[in-house]
């Protein structure tokens, strides 16, 4: 499982958005994400790399954690 800080996720759309990317890329991914603390965890054959810059191609600042 890959943990990242994803920033200015605002609503279920934000979410909604960053699985529907990540999905696009690897449509095994199992993606959560909190709204609250800005927690995303992906479990995806995606390099960490790669989940991290999908979710920044997406409009969202992220960081692994």
């Amino acid at each position: 499982m890959i943990k990242l800080n994803v920033q200015d996720m605002a609503c279920g759309g934000c979410i909604k958005s960053i699985k529907e990317a990540i999905m696009a890329k690897d449509t095994t991914a199992d993606v959560n994400a909190d709204l609250e603390t800005g927690a995303v965890e992906v479990t995806s054959s995606l390099s960490p790399d790669a989940i991290r810059d999908t979710i920044i191609e997406a409009g969202f600042p992220a960081q692994l954690a």
